[in-house]
Order: C-alpha cells, then sequence, then structure tokens
C-alpha cells in the first residue's frame, strides 16, 4: 500500500518554528518503538510497519486482544498443518520433520489469486516456546534448498515470522503476528506490502471464526 511507505525527513528544509522539534520527537519515537511506525486499524486490529534494511523488505504487524485463553490459541497459529483453513491462498502444507508446533520443518504451497501470478513454494522451521502462566511464542524462518524446486513454482526467497500470545486473565490473550516475506518472482514491491498489511487482519479473523466455532461445538 503506497500510503503506508515511510517519507523520509529532510531536516535542511526546516528553517524555523516547531518543526524541527516535532521531527525530531517522531524520530525518536520510533527509535524507541523499535522502528515500527503505526498503520492505522482494521476490525480492532493494531497493524505497524517497518522497513528493514538488512533483509531489503517491510515487515508487518498486527496485534489485538482475543476472547480465548492462551492455551488455545498457542496449539492453533503455531501449528503450521492448519494454515490451510487459517490463511488464504494456502493449498498444501506437508511436515517434514520434527513434531508441531514445537520444533518442526513444513513445506507450504500457495496458490495465485490471479492466474497471471505463478504459485508460490516455501519451506521453513518453526521453533515454539510455551512457558507455562507466561507468554507463548513461536518463531519460523525460510530454509534454503531444503526441498527440490518444483517446476512453474516460484520457490520464496524469505518468510520470516512470529506470533506472541499473552495471557490478560483466564479467558482473553493479546496476539501479535509478525511476517517479512519477500516473494520473489516479479512482484511490484507495492503490490506485496499492500498484500501484506491486508492478509494480517485476515488471517487473525479466521483464527477467531475457528476457536469460536469450537467453543460452540457439541461436546462428545
Amino acid at each position: 500500500m503506497e500510503g503506508l511507505k515511510a517519507r523520509p525527513y529532510n531536516l535542511n528544509k526546516v528553517s524555523s518554528g516547531p518543526g524541527p522539534f516535532l521531527v525530531l520527537v517522531s524520530l525518536a519515537a520510533q527509535a524507541a518503538a523499535g522502528g515500527w511506525i503505526p498503520a492505522g486499524a482494521t476490525r480492532g486490529v493494531t497493524l505497524e510497519f517497518r522497513d528493514e534494511p538488512r533483509l531489503e523488505v517491510r515487515e508487518v504487524r498486527a496485534s489485538t486482544a482475543l476472547p480465548f485463553p492462551a492455551a488455545r490459541i498457542f496449539p492453533l497459529v503455531c501449528d503450521f498443518t492448519h494454515y490451510g483453513s487459517l490463511v488464504s491462498g494456502v493449498q498444501e502444507t506437508r511436515l517434514i520433520s520434527g513434531t508441531a508446533p514445537s520444533d518442526y520443518e513444513i513445506y507450504m504451497r500457495y496458490a495465485p489469486r490471479f492466474l497471471v501470478v505463478s504459485a508460490r513454494d516455501v519451506v521453513v522451521h518453526v521453533r515454539s516456546q510455551s512457558p507455562v502462566g507466561g507468554s507463548s511464542r513461536c518463531d519460523w524462518t525460510d530454509l534454503k534448498e531444503r526441498e527440490p524446486e518444483r517446476k512453474g513454482i516460484v520457490r520464496m526467497p524469505l518468510l520470516r515470522g512470529s506470533w506472541t500470545i499473552e495471557p490478560l486473565d483466564a479467558a482473553r490473550s493479546r496476539v501479535v503476528y509478525q511476517v517479512a516475506v519477500d516473494p520473489g518472482g516479479r512482484l511490484p514491491g507495492w503490490l506485496v506490502r499492500r498484500g501484506a498489511v491486508r492478509a494480517l487482519p485476515d488471517v487473525i479473523e479466521q483464527v477467531r471464526r475457528r476457536l469460536a466455532r469450537e467453543s460452540h461445538a457439541p461436546s462428545r
């Protein structure tokens, strides 16, 4: 989304008035927040982004409170075998090694939303931490050359991210979903950025709906 692109400040053009002070305050606030820049909110989900020069991509972060205990959220969002029903476009998930959701490697294939865009795939290594009574977290990073590339499918050069689930009380949790992605190929940068910003709230909404359905399902 072009409107979310960070605009560099030019202090040389500010000659008088409160402008320089406000600019410095803004820069200091961004630095204190780890460089994260607010990007509005969607359906109660707060969005932020930052440009990561080491990875040469834009990271996107989404956070919100969900009316479910952390113990129910963690095994759902940190087990990527569920992502066919949580993440739009995921058509295939295949566990390669390890045990989900604790420590495992998994292959994922994404179908294109448009026929002119090639399918994408990636292998990621997921590691999880779930301390009793505290915040739970899982992180993932892409694995290079872990699986042979498939004909007609673009291998994603980069897919990294994390889920953090923090208990607010016995029935509510705060979740933070963070992703940095380079889908590869010739997709324009603005399209990738817009897709990432839109995708995160959609995933969180699917998580909420899935847990709500399970809450109302009759016990056996």
